[in-house]
């Protein structure tokens, strides 16, 4: 029985190990690094280490308060990225042209090796260090560190246990720490960095994620753990209105200033149009730090595309594009929202709709930064004699902030900026009085400082390209109408003829107007398309050339504003391929796809501003596993204006209008350089009418 019973208990015991074993080396072989396995969200045997999540996790006190936690917008001095890389080398080029690049590697012979990657790419080794620490994945946004400023204004990392069971990325704040040689925080809250933004001055957001994977915690310990650590006394938690693997805020939108938030856009058809529509209502009703609602932007993400993904690189935007007919689109909805800022596109196959720039980079606070805290009047101010300006300017190099170099720039009614020298109160605090003005004025300004360390900043962060505004009481507008409606003149040939045109402010403030002249005429040119070269065949690029030098084209700078209709057609099958048009500087635009056949007008103005010289392809371009159809039979006429001698003209072309006042216009129509004939043309006025700012006038 004895024995029997020992037999039992090593039988026991051994089936005990096992059991305990497996996690154990699984664990292990994870912290080799087995990034060739690993993917953004977690794999199914990671899945089963997710309680090994922040296992050497040190929890610490938070920060002496008040809390500062740095926004991406804020100033950065570089950016954290990991070799092997998840970015292209473009992007590691032009980040390296402005700050400092931090690349995370294994050792010196990885640090070589990736010298001599940057050195044959012409990136600039001056603003480049590495960082020696083993590392599982290149999510550097996930598991990088989160800047803040203590009550003292010193700089510090907040740490958090990673949401993944990947123990050397859990460890690079620490190690970043180390590095920048500042304070490290341990926040016990399981968490990762694409899940997260802030607006700089205490609101935050995250998806429900956070509460999903913190069960032990209270949504009111959380929201006091964020308070302590990282100075947030607002903490928006939403669900993924993507309902996505990952949950992470950084795939659908993105705080692009502390009163702007950018969030994604898809058509009714999409399946998570309700939940996204009513995520950025949701937004819109929130009281930003400055008092006022969010201005809530959208970028157009028809087919899940990345674009919210973007980082933020000081007075720099770089959006992960997809080399698609939306990316034009995309880099312009990001110019509307952030002027003064340098919006670049890079094209890359790694960019997936859940993972794309901003999951593989992540900004390096600048830990010195001149940071301006002012609190900005906005809408509809009442009269008065004077409007009082606060700001607090704090220099975290602890170098002298120059109190004659601490100014406000303001601007009335869009005119030139003045500058008012800000008076030193007292600490870290400065006042300036913008002057009272009249009923319905336009005052926009910006604040710029300047320290003893050489450095110098606005706000807000781009200065006069986009400075706060508001109005002196109700504010008042412009209100522009022209008579006639149409301008109709007859001319002899070889001379010329003098009609009028007037331009009326009906409203109560000082009308600008300037006016263009269009003259073109309106030319069709048809195109045979070759046929599917083979039923069978997928992925070609067999086009046709539209050579434009031949055409009849009076002069370089014609821009490319077409009008495309065409023809096709196949067997009827159901997913016919794409139709593809390609500019000679590279351009591509997919112009209509999965249509078995029929006749389409497709306004193509993907390639707006660009010359109609040189060679344009058009193609088709088949789809994969459709069973061997061909598209044949496809012609196309495409529509474009053509200028002709410049026979319009206006005097003047610029001018102003009081309120309830006129201004008389000459439109001269000059026939020195016409045949006989009909000719059209266009004026098109520009105001600062709010409600008419464009009024053409044939």
């Amino acid at each position: 029985m004895i024995i029997q019973s020992n037999c039992g208990m090593n039988k026991l015991h051994t089936f005990l190990f096992c059991f305990l074993l497996f996690p154990v080396l699984a664990f292990s072989q994870e912290k080799r690094g087995l990034e060739d396995t690993l993917t953004h969200h977690l794999q199914p045997w990671e899945a089963k280490l997710k309680h090994l999540n922040g296992k050497d996790f040190v929890a610490t006190p938070p920060p002496v308060g008040p809390v500062r936690n740095v926004a991406e917008f804020d100033r950065m001095q570089g950016v954290l990225i990991r070799y092997p890389f998840g970015i292209p080398m473009a992007v590691i080029k032009e980040m390296a042209e402005d700050v400092m690049v931090t690349t995370i590697v294994t050792g010196t012979s990885q640090e070589n090796t990736v010298r001599g990657q940057y050195t044959s790419n012409g990136v600039n080794l001056s603003n480049c260090n590495f960082l020696h620490a083993p590392t599982n994945s290149y999510w550097t946004r996930d598991y990088g560190p989160w800047y803040v400023f203590d009550g003292n204004g010193d700089p510090g990392i907040v740490d958090f246990p990673y949401n993944r069971p990947r123990p050397y990325d859990d460890e690079i704040p620490v190690k970043m720490a180390a590095f920048l040689g500042i304070d490290l925080y341990g926040m016990d809250i399981e968490h990762t960095g694409g899940n997260y933004m802030t607006d700089g001055m205490g609101i935050s957001s995250s998806t429900d994620l956070v509460w999903t994977e913190n069960p032990s915690l209270t949504h009111a310990q959380i929201d006091q753990m964020v308070l302590n650590y990282l100075g947030i006394n607002t903490y928006h938690v939403v669900p993924d209105p993507n309902n996505t693997y990952i949950d992470h805020i950084d795939c659908w939108g993105k705080f692009l200033d502390t009163d702007k938030i950018l969030i994604r856009e898809v058509p009714p058809s999409h399946s998570q149009y309700d939940e996204i529509e009513a995520t950025a209502a949701f937004y819109a009703s929130q009281t930003t730090s400055y008092g006022t609602n969010f201005e809530v932007y959208r970028v157009y993400t028809p087919n899940n595309e990345p674009y919210t993904n973007s980082l933020i690189l000081n007075n720099k935007v770089l959006v992960p594009l997809k080399g698609t007919s939306w990316d034009d689109e995309a880099i312009q909805s990001y110019e509307e929202a952030m002027p003064g800022y340098e919006v670049i596109g890079f094209v890359y196959s790694g960019w997936d709709p859940t993972d794309a720039l901003h999951c593989r980079t992540k900004g390096v606070a600048d830990i010195g930064m001149l940071h301006i805290r002012h609190l900005p009047i906005h809408g509809n101010a009442p009269v008065l004699p004077q409007y009082q300006i606060d700001a607090e300017v704090t220099a975290h190099s602890g170098q002298t902030v120059y109190n004659d170099s601490v100014f406000v720039f303001y601007s009335l009614n869009d005119g030139p900026f003045t500058a008012l020298n800000m008076t030193h109160v007292a600490g870290n605090d400065y006042i300036a009085y913008i002057p009272g003005q009249p009923e319905g004025s336009k005052i926009a300004y910006y604040l710029y400082a300047a320290d003893a360390s050489g450095r110098s900043e606005t706000h807000p962060f781009i200065g006069a390209a986009d400075p706060h505004i508001f109005f002196s009481g109700q504010p008042l507008f412009p209100d522009i109408s022209v008579m006639p409606a149409e301008v109709n003149a007859t001319c002899a040939t070889g001379g010329s003829v003098p009609e009028s045109l007037t331009l009326y402010n009906n409203g109560q403030f000082l009308l600008n107007y300037q006016i263009s002249c269009n003259v073109s005429v309106t030319e069709d040119f048809n195109y045979t398309v070759s046929n599917s070269p083979s039923k069978y065949a997928y992925d070609y690029n067999t086009y046709t050339e539209l050579n434009w030098t031949g055409q009849p084209v009076s002069q370089s700078g014609v821009i490319a504003g077409w009008g495309i209709s065409y023809t096709w057609s196949t067997d009827n099958y159901a997913y016919e391929g794409s139709f593809y048009v390609k500019s000679p500087s590279g351009t591509t635009a997919m112009i209509a796809s999965g249509n078995a056949n029929g006749t389409y007008t497709v306004s193509l103005n993907h390639f707006n501003g660009q010359e109609m010289n040189g060679i344009w392809q058009i193609w088709i371009q088949d789809s994969y596993g459709d069973g061997g159809h061909q598209a044949t039979g496809i012609t196309m006429t495409i529509t474009r204006e053509v200028p002709v001698s410049s026979w319009l003209s206006v005097n003047p072309a610029t001018g102003t209008v009081n309120p309830s006042d006129n201004e008389g216009v000459t439109v001269i129509c000059d026939a020195s350089g016409l045949s006989e004939g009909m000719f059209e043309g266009t004026l098109t006025i520009a105001s600062n009418d709010p409600d008419t700012p464009e009024i053409n006038v044939p």
